[in-house]
């Protein structure tokens, strides 16, 4: 799974999973190699197995509320990540993709209240601040999403989607270098989350016109 290689992964788990079908490391990892295929309805189902199986892990609702959100069911995906919120408060990421969740539908000022909730909890949260980032973007505010997205630390576990924020900011204020740099960033993981819902064409696409703005 490290190495982007889901399907082999997937045939390994299938094969262990017939002689330990309760053995929740097995069922879950298969629903997160699922999610990488786009197997959505595999990766659900072995998901709500997992859950069956270990009720109390709060991850696993919200792998689930994240498959509801891709097919849009937006009202689902909230009360899976307010069930993993209900299991475990204090697990950051489930604030931010409710922040996300509602970031996505256009409405910045709940994105917001769950994104400053999520830092007032650990105001350095990797992904919280991306998240206000995002907000500075969406409002026309590319400086101050640089210096957001400057605050984060890559050295810790983050949403890969900083570099895509951090390319598209960097190209309005016509720092096409830097834009270029993070679209290749972003490029090196490819079987990263982010490429669920976002071409990779459209970022080689990116990458290429924002080359050309360089050898101008």
């Amino acid at each position: 799974m490290e190495n982007g290689n889901f399907t082999g992964a997937a045939g390994l788990l299938n094969g262990v999973l017939k002689n330990a079908a309760l053995f929740f490391p097995f069922r879950y990892n298969l629903g997160i190699c699922c999610l990488h295929m786009n197997q959505m309805k595999k990766a659900l189902l072995h998901f709500q197995k997992a859950q069956a199986i270990v009720p109390e892990y709060s991850g696993t609702y919200l792998q689930i509320g994240s498959i509801y959100q891709f097919w849009y069911r937006d009202n689902e995906a909230i009360d899976s990540y307010r069930e993993a919120l209900r299991r475990n408060h204090n697990e950051l990421n489930t604030y931010v993709l409710i922040g996300d969740l509602f970031f996505n539908r256009n409405r910045v000022q709940l994105a917001k209240k769950y994104y400053d909730q999520c830092l007032r909890i650990n105001h350095q949260f990797n992904n919280g601040l991306l998240g206000r980032a995002k907000i500075y973007f969406r409002e026309g505010e590319y400086y101050k999403a640089l210096v957001m997205l400057k605050s984060i630390d890559t050295r810790e576990d983050y949403d890969k989607a900083y570099h895509y924020y951090y390319a598209e900011s960097a190209f309005k204020l016509q720092d096409y270098k830097t834009a270029a740099r993070h679209y290749a960033i972003l490029l090196e993981h490819r079987s990263d989350r982010f490429f669920l819902t976002n071409s990779v064409s459209l970022i080689e696409h990116k990458l290429d016109l924002t080359s050309r703005f360089i050898d101008r």
